[in-house]
């Protein structure tokens, strides 16, 4: 019983580690790990991981819908979706994400793009199977580690914060998550004043790096939601009668 103790205490330290590293990511609510054993006592999955809040709406503290566009070789495309649909129906049960894979901008279309809708846990969980996939049917080879591109949509107005001052905050992201983190120069905002982010490198510095981009921005809506300070002009005082 003792050493099953200290194999379990292990594994809730190693997890809550985890959790410091990827912010934003509820890991009980992924379901890889146990919500506690009989006997056990809590379990440390319960407790929110540091950041958690950063992927959450202010209003009703429910976690975000996010949507990610992540990139797969073209001939990947019926392994992802599988017999008559089957394996993207599962996947998409599997991980609570609307995933739909959009048609192809070409006949010589290397990639494809695969819509990826959902929560952060949502979107871990759906790309965590994408890239498993792709290295269980062999796109990769076996000592070829699977990187994949994703784009994620940020306002305009906020993709000087994600690059920083002289490229410095964008410079630290890729640093840090040993991913390669892109504003591409000269982008002309779409209808919603949005523009792209592409992140590219294996599946945990994807993750990581997304979930660092979402940081950033949490940060930007909760500025922008401060109420502004009022100006130093004292209201008028009420005439004696």
């Amino acid at each position: 019983m003792k050493k099953v103790r200290e194999s379990y205490d292990s594994d809730m330290a190693a997890m809550n580690l985890q959790s410091n590293l990827i912010p934003g990511l509820n890991l009980n609510a992924l379901g890889l790990f146990p919500s506690g054993a009989p006997g056990m006592g809590p379990s440390m999955s319960s407790v929110p991981p540091p950041g958690a809040h950063g992927g959450c709406s202010s209003f009703g503290g429910h976690p975000e819908s996010e949507t990610v566009h992540l990139f797969i070789p073209a001939l990947a495309v019926g392994a992802i979706i599988g017999k008559q649909g089957q394996h993207i129906k599962q996947l998409s049960h599997f991980a609570g994400a609307s995933i739909k894979i959009a048609p192809a901008e070409g006949m010589d279309a290397k990639q494809r793009m695969v819509i990826i809708i959902g929560p952060p846990e949502a979107q871990f969980k759906a790309q965590c199977r994408i890239f498993g996939k792709l290295k269980e049917e062999n796109f990769f080879g076996p000592k070829e580690e699977v990187k994949l591109e994703a784009h994620i949509k940020v306002p305009s107005f906020a993709a000087g914060r994600v690059i920083g001052k002289g490229g410095k905050t964008v410079n630290e992201l890729q640093n840090l998550t040993c991913a390669e983190v892109v504003v591409p120069r000269d982008q002309t905002p779409d209808e919603n004043d949005q523009v792209i982010v592409k992140i590219s490198g294996h599946f945990f510095a994807c993750q990581l790096a997304q979930r660092k981009i979402q940081e950033i921005l949490a940060q930007v809506r909760r500025q922008q939601q401060q109420p502004k300070p009022t100006s130093g002009a004292q209201p008028p005082l009420p005439r004696r009668k």
